[in-house]
């Protein structure tokens, strides 16, 4: 017993070593639990699908501007969108055969000719995926998001995949 009261006075450190230790182990718990949401069910997500779908209604293709996108609510960072360059909107919208590409609406081949003119808003309406440091998953298709696909500063096409 008096080796370990010995041991512990050559050791005066070890608490708060200790303390040191337990903190960083919570605080990176925490900073995992924060990075994959929350254990609280998302009850709000529900209405929320349904405001944006009652706002999605309101866009006209021809007519609606970008600007009027985020006035009616499609804010880029409240909503995770994933904006895509021309180049991106090529590889997102891309079919796989011929017979699906002749399928595509008439204002997304219009794209492929034009992509400097050309940009889309992807929504995601699920959780978020991972990402990494590098990510390059333009051309993935997402399933249960929100697509808009802007010519010239307009919508120009837009569809609900889910």
């Amino acid at each position: 017993m008096s080796s370990l009261i010995r041991w512990r006075d050559d050791h005066r450190l070890l608490s708060l070593l200790i303390a040191a230790c337990l903190s960083m182990v919570l605080a990176v718990f925490a900073a995992v639990i924060w990075s994959r949401g929350s254990w609280i069910s998302d009850s709000g997500h529900v209405s929320s699908f349904n405001l944006l779908k009652s706002t999605y209604d309101r866009v006209e293709p021809g007519k609606t501007t970008q600007t009027e996108l985020t006035l009616l609510g499609f804010n880029a960072t409240r909503l995770k969108v994933h904006n895509l360059s021309g180049l991106g909107v090529s590889e997102y919208f891309m079919s796989r055969t011929s017979a699906d590409f002749d399928r595509l609406d008439p204002a997304v081949r219009a794209c492929f000719d034009a992509p400097d003119r050309c940009n889309a808003m992807i929504i995601p309406l699920a959780a978020p995926r991972p990402n990494g440091f590098i990510v390059a998953d333009a051309g993935v298709h997402q399933q249960g998001s929100i697509e808009f696909l802007l010519g010239s500063g307009r919508v120009a096409y837009k569809t609900v995949d889910s």
